[in-house]
């Protein structure tokens, strides 16, 4: 049996975006996303998801008309580029978000990640902190698609700031895609969970993603008040079972002077940090960089 998230969802999905990449290429002068969802038999949703996934790493870019096409030349040797600032007009975090995520990590010993909100309906896995050995969520890769964020922490906290990429959720239907017998799949009990998200400041999926597994997840708030960026963990049901209200606080905790720091109300050094255990590396994924390995079912990975 695959698990939920696993490898036949994965090669799906591969199978689309190359369907999407040759599709582009039959059509020199674009398409819209409309035109890409009725070629591809998907939602408007997925295709504008599979338009700005693609847009942003360099293998397709948009004409003054607003429709998609191929780029000129595919994003070798840029692959993974990102701009200063995941939000537009405010000061570049610097180191800020790459310390969170470790500084989660050191005071939890979970797999931490970063979750940026690039594009109007894309939630991108920018960064992952653990040692080696520490397991990965099942099923999370670089990208997560609208169909699937109702189900994970990560997205839900920024499906609960954010009425376009709720739009974008909402436009796959009612029920909603069920990854496993915990997910959430009817529309106004996501609305009203989504609520009390925005009221409590986190989020948490509990096997909601992927059996076995859970998340939590807080906004990381920019200084201008924008809260495109998730700060997260994932852990096994039975740890979060154990250390809920732990957890939780630290991913408040962490999250909130994340903010802090980046508005620049406090210095750069974070304090309080628990010491790297001896014999413990930390690892850092780099999804941002799997690019076109991950269609093939590969991952390259940075220490």
């Amino acid at each position: 049996m695959v698990p939920a998230g696993g490898g036949s969802r994965s090669l799906k999905t591969a199978a689309t975006v190359l369907r999407a990449l040759r599709l582009l290429g039959d059509h020199p002068d674009g398409l819209s996303a409309t035109d890409l969802a009725e070629e591809l038999g998907k939602s408007a949703a997925t295709a504008r998801y599979m338009i700005n996934t693609l847009c942003e790493a360099g293998y397709a870019e948009r004409a003054s008309s607003g429709r998609c096409r191929l780029s000129d030349a595919p994003p070798w040797g840029q692959w993974g580029t990102t701009p200063a600032s995941p939000v537009p007009g405010d000061p570049d975090p610097g180191a800020v978000l790459a310390e969170a995520t470790t500084e989660l990590y050191r005071r939890t010993r979970q797999r931490s990640y970063l979750v940026r909100r690039t594009g109007t309906v894309v939630a991108t896995v920018t960064d992952s902190r653990g040692h080696q050995g520490l397991a990965k969520h099942p099923g999370l890769g670089t990208h997560v698609a609208p169909d699937h964020a109702h189900a994970l922490a990560m997205t839900k906290v920024l499906l609960a700031t954010s009425a376009e990429y709720r739009e974008a959720v909402d436009e796959e239907g009612d029920p909603l895609t069920r990854l496993t017998p915990a997910t959430l799949t009817d529309l106004p009990a996501l609305r009203a969970e989504l609520d009390e998200v925005r009221r409590r400041g986190v989020a948490l999926d509990r096997e909601e993603f992927a059996e076995g597994f859970a998340s939590i997840a807080a906004p990381v708030v920019s200084p201008s008040g924008a809260a495109t960026v998730a700060l997260g963990l994932s852990c096994s049901a039975r740890r979060l079972a154990l250390d809920e209200d732990e957890l939780v606080e630290a991913v408040r905790a962490v999250a909130a002077r994340a903010s802090a720091h980046w508005a620049g109300e406090i210095g750069a050094r974070p304090v309080g940090m628990p010491p790297a255990r001896p014999d413990e590396t930390v690892e850092r994924d780099a999804p941002a960089a799997r690019g076109v390995d991950e269609l093939s079912g590969f991952s390259a990975r940075r220490r």
